[in-house]
This record gives structure tokens, sequence and C-alpha cells, in this order.
């Protein structure tokens, strides 16, 4: 079985990518209920986890503790319950009563209430999401998506992208740091969120053959964080390079924590680096997928087209600016960015490979992960 630890840290799921790759097909996943440390860009991570895990199995089964439903539309109020809700093929509550009717409806409802033009009824506290659960006909939420006057949907063209930002940042940020936040904030956050959603319309609703993806979830993640110091350690503390960029933040004058905005990107297509070279993963040494997965981040052309124009290159700046961290996971590989002034005079490249020590080599996670976190300062 594939269990997932109720401290759900970055290393924490990275052990569950480890164990995906390594179980059998007919394996079962284990998610608690209640999950904590979901700090930093960890609840998105979960959430690649067990859409790679889903897309890995033919007949996936996920195991909880659920017993009411009050409990279940708690567990889909997360973006991991959500997930593995929305992709998981069986599901078994306490004492292995079938809950998967259950679960699925109140995983559809939330969706809804997130796809639909008042998508705040069903976020948590000043969190967002927008989730596109493509392979259940529900990929064109109203925030993303206009009605096309020929039928269907079309995304949204890029100033709205701007205008949406604008609106997560109102809403995620409190209203007493919000006058901190860099003007060109949610200009370079609405052009990377355009640039990445048109990207995963054209490569990330297919696998490497050309063919449909049976589970495909897109989604956006938001998230304002306001930690005491010592609690932001002890959560991020296992994974280095998040850890030492922790270790530059201070709570603003006058306060007694720390703030942090999050911005998390996920799809579950075929990845940068298969993307770049048209090849699976096992067709690529982790060498290879490096410089692809470098050269497709940081160069900008897949296919002939353009990869982020200048989307994310303008986010890049803004991290510059403000100090910022990046992650990004995608296929066997993670890296950071750490903007942070003490990293910035170590660190001549600006995307760094995290390689943990002594640790066997990572996972192949599903798709793409992009996080981004914001420091507040008053």
């Amino acid at each position: 079985m594939v269990r997932i630890s109720a401290e759900s840290t970055i290393p924490a799921t990275e052990e569950v990518f480890r164990q995906i790759s390594n179980s059998g097909s007919e394996e079962p996943l284990f998610l608690p209920k209640n999950i904590r440390y979901l700090a930093g860009g960890a609840e998105a991570a979960l959430a690649q986890a067990l859409i790679t895990w889903s897309q890995q199995k033919p007949y996936a089964t996920l195991q909880s503790l659920l017993e009411s439903a009050d409990q279940i539309e708690g567990f889909v109020r997360r973006l991991p319950g959500l997930a593995g809700a929305l992709c998981a093929s069986s599901a078994t509550g306490k004492d292995g009563v079938n809950i998967l009717g259950g679960l699925r409806q109140a995983a559809l409802c939330r969706l809804e209430q997130l796809q639909g033009k008042q998508p705040e009824l069903g976020y948590r506290g000043s969190s967002a999401e927008i989730v596109c659960a493509d392979h259940l006909g529900r990929g064109t939420p109203y925030l993303l998506y206009i009605a096309n006057p020929r039928g269907g949907a079309q995304l949204r063209p890029r100033e709205s992208f701007r205008e949406l930002a604008a609106w997560i940042l109102r809403r995620s940020i409190p209203e007493a740091y919000r006058g901190r936040v860099d003007p060109e904030a949610s200009d370079a956050m609405g052009a990377m969120l355009f640039e990445i959603f048109k990207n995963t319309e054209d490569h990330a609703l297919t696998n490497m053959g050309g063919d449909i993806l049976s589970i495909s979830i897109r989604a956006v993640k938001t998230n304002h964080h306001a930690l005491k110091l010592d609690d932001l350690k002890r959560i991020v503390g296992d994974f280095p390079p998040l850890a030492r960029y922790c270790r530059s933040l201070m709570p603003p004058q006058g306060a007694s924590q720390v703030h942090l905005f999050e911005l998390s990107v996920l799809d579950s297509g075929p990845g940068f680096a298969s993307t770049w070279t048209g090849l699976p993963y096992d067709a690529l040494s982790l060498e290879d997928e490096e410089t692809a997965t470098r050269a497709c981040f940081g160069r900008g052309s897949v296919k002939g087209e353009s990869r982020f124009g200048e989307g994310l290159p303008h986010v890049m700046r803004l991290l510059r600016r403000q100090a910022g961290f990046l992650r990004l996971r995608t296929g066997r590989l993670s890296f950071f960015a750490d903007y942070s002034e003490e990293a910035r005079m170590d660190d001549a490249t600006v995307l760094r490979k995290h390689e943990p020590a002594d640790a066997p080599p990572l996972g192949a996670a599903a798709g793409s992960l992009l996080t981004v976190l914001l420091p507040m300062r008053r």
C-alpha cells in the first residue's frame, strides 16, 4: 500500500512518489482524513502525487478512515482530497465501507462551485482554487474560459488573466499587506497563468502518443500563510532549499508572524522534458532530462511555439525584486530558485536542481508543478 503521511511536507510527498514508482499495479493508496504541514506549496505537491498515482494504476483504489458525510465534505475541501476523489476508481472508508459514490458526489459538488461564477463559495478562508477535471468533461471553469460564439468554450484573453491575478492577490493577501505587493505582480502572474494554461491546452491534455489522457487535472492553488517563525522552520525544515529560504524571513515590524503569498499551478501532462524532446522519460537519461527541462523553462520554444513568452521571465524579475522563491517539480527532477539576499550572493545559477543528500533518486511525477512564494512585508 502507498501511504501518505499526516504531516505531508514536501520531502514526505517525495517519499510518496518513490512508493508509487515501486508499487504494484493493484496497490491502493491511503490518504489520511486530516493532513497537516501543507505550507510552502506542499498542498499542491501532494495533489500532484495523487494525480501521478491515479495515472499509473489501471484501477486506482483510494483508502481513508472517512465515516460521515461531514467528514467527506471536509475531505474534498482540500486540494489533495478533491484530486483523489476526482481520480480514484474506487474508494473505501473506515472498516472498508464503499464510499466512492458519496465521495465523488461531494467532489463534483465542490468542483461545480469552484468552476461557477461565484467560486469563492467553495474556497477555504483566504485561499483560492481553480480546478479543471478534463477527464470528467469539466475542463472549462468560468474564471479561465469564456463561451465561444461557435460553440464550446475558449481560453479567456491575456488581459482577463491579469484581472484574475489581481483578484486573487486581493482575496489572498490581508489588506494591511497589499500596499507592499509589487505594483507589477498582477501583470506578471496574470501573464504567466495565461501562458501556462495556453500551453496545457496545446501539450498537457494528451500523452506522448497523442491519445487523450484518461486522468487529467489542471489546477491553480493560492494561499496566504501567516505562521510564527519557529512553526514555519519546523514545517519546512526537512526540505533544505525552502528551509534555507525561510531562514531569511522575518516577521514584519510589529507583527509576530511571517506572511507568505503562495501561487501554485499544476497539470498532469507529459511534463517539461518529454514535451520538449517528444520522448518518454524512460528514453531519456537524467542528464538529458535536465538539459531539456532547463531549455524548456528558460529559452522558450516548444515544437516551434512559445512556451512562456514574457510571463515567466516577468515573474522571475518580480521574485528578484521581492526576494521570493520558486519551485518546479516535473518528471524525475526538482528545481528551485531562491532570491533571498543570502542565496543571491552565493548562487550563480538561477534555476538550481535539488538532489536530496543520502536519498534514493526522485520518483517520476505526472505533469508539472510550479510554485511561487512572495514574502509580505509591512
